[in-house]
């Protein structure tokens, strides 16, 4: 499994495991109140033997709970530095 799509259609979050331009990456996708659609990753060196392991054990692990979490931190931080998220 490379994607994961969790919530009600208004509020959907994709969490994506990819190659990134530094690496492997597990990127989440998401649509904020009043803009496009942002995203945010966890970028895994591509310097380190373990990359891409490190970063399949990180995708593996996000469940439904976690991937929101993550995004409404983020629609937090996005809400409190330019106002809506």
């Amino acid at each position: 499994m490379f994607a994961k799509l969790y919530g009600p259609d208004d509020h959907q979050v994709l969490v994506k495991l990819d190659e990134g331009d530094e690496g492997p990456e597990v990127r989440f996708y998401f649509k904020p109140a009043g803009l496009g659609i942002c995203s945010s990753a966890l970028i895994f060196k591509d310097d380190a033997d373990d990359a891409w392991d490190r970063a399949e054990a990180a995708f593996a692990g996000i469940d439904e709970q976690k991937a929101m979490e993550v995004v409404e931190g983020i629609k937090e931080s996005l809400a409190n530095h330019f106002g809506e998220g």
